[in-house]
């Protein structure tokens, strides 16, 4: 059984004592075109996802102008009635001190 000590930073093959050459963007090029691909896709899907959260925002609020209730709204989210209500509830002007 051999052993390789932890601070060792060369890598090396199975049967051969040369380490591996570390990998770099120029002796791979063919590697480093799928990512931009899926980084551009990735970009696209956030700014998807944003617009989408701002329609869901829109739509539960008119929900909630026109009468909804919490529990209508979380049935059609897929959540519980608390989670709608602390996610997308408006929040309130402060109340007036009342004079005793």
């Amino acid at each position: 059984m051999t052993s390789v000590t932890p601070d060792s930073h060369d890598q090396f093959d199975e049967g051969t004592a040369e380490p591996l050459p570390l990998p770099t963007d120029e002796t791979a090029p063919h590697i480093a075109r799928p990512y931009r691909a899926l980084e551009r896709e990735l970009e696209r899907a956030v700014r998807d996802r944003v617009d989408v959260n701002l329609r869901v925002t829109a739509a539960v609020n008119a929900m909630r102008d026109g009468g909804c209730s919490w529990a209508d709204i979380a049935r059609l989210l897929g959540t519980a009635p608390q989670t709608a209500h602390k996610k997308y509830s408006k929040p309130r002007p402060p109340r007036a001190p009342k004079d005793a």
